[in-house]
């Protein structure tokens, strides 16, 4: 019988989660997996959170698929028997390799990254680094305030997350950003200065427009770990396509103006 009358049929009421959320924004805590004596890459869980999940090393594997999917499904399975992220890190210490995938030795020491994506560039320094991920993670948006109303909130609330500045007076380093060959804007940064922005290209209506929410996202990211703005946008240059941002192609060279307003001129925004 059901717990309320009234209600919508079971049918329709939301699955519920079967795993570990693979995002998070929290510190989190690692372990080596290794096969044969060689570092396969790391089991991860969030610190006081509901995420954790698996990060391969690149140069040693170059399968995204079967050892992510190994290793997550093994954590998955431990959640669903009640465990939480960090104790479920920790049963995989000692157990046997798999002759595919590996295992986490017995006596691995247990370390700490501040983000998952510090994790990443720690395992992978030469690959594209990783997204800053979904908007929504450990239940919060990232200004902290929690998706759940119920949790003393009575309306959203919006709070432009912290970034570098969007204005300057000193000299701009910029980049193209193109989605299919089109010209949707120009990301840059100030030299010396913690300054930088997407500024989209007047003429490219709507597109370059709707592009500027993700770059906007990555910069906020690079902001809150400390990584100056010119180094930032440089590190962009690595990041896959994206359907909405489009990219800085590989071809793309860095460029400067003598001015912010010169470029905005350059930008059909001036």
């Amino acid at each position: 019988m059901s717990d309320f009358s009234g209600g919508p049929p079971s049918d329709f009421a939301p699955a519920l989660p079967q795993g570990f959320d693979r995002w998070t924004r929290r510190p989190v805590r690692y372990l080596p997996v290794v096969l044969n004596g060689q570092l396969m890459g790391y089991l991860w869980a969030s610190v006081g959170g509901n995420a954790a999940g698996y990060l391969r090393h690149v140069a040693v594997d170059d399968d995204n698929l079967t050892c992510p999917g190994f290793w997550n499904d093994r954590l998955d399975q431990q959640y669903r028997q009640g465990l939480s992220a960090e104790v479920a890190l920790r049963q995989w210490a000692g157990v046997p390799e798999d002759p595919r995938c590996g295992g986490v030795p017995p006596h691995a020491q247990e370390l700490e990254a501040s983000t998952k994506q510090e994790l990443w560039s720690v395992l992978n320094p030469t690959a594209t680094p990783m997204d800053p991920g979904p908007w929504i993670q450990d239940g919060e948006f990232p200004s902290g305030t929690p998706e759940d109303r119920s949790k003393g909130w009575s309306a959203p609330v919006s709070v432009t997350p912290a970034t570098y500045a969007s204005n300057t007076a000193a000299e701009v380093r910029y980049y193209p950003v193109t989605k299919s060959g089109q010209l949707l804007g120009f990301l840059w940064a100030a030299a010396g200065e913690q300054s930088a922005e997407y500024l989209p290209l007047a003429s490219a209506g709507p597109a370059g427009t709707a592009a500027a929410g993700l770059w906007n996202i990555r910069l906020s990211d690079a902001f809150s770990q400390g990584i100056p703005a010119l180094e930032a946008i440089r590190r962009f240059r690595r990041y896959p396509p994206d359907m909405l941002a489009g990219v800085i192609g590989t071809e793309a060279h860095e460029q400067s103006a003598a001015s912010l307003s010169d470029l905005e001129s350059i930008a059909g925004q001036g």
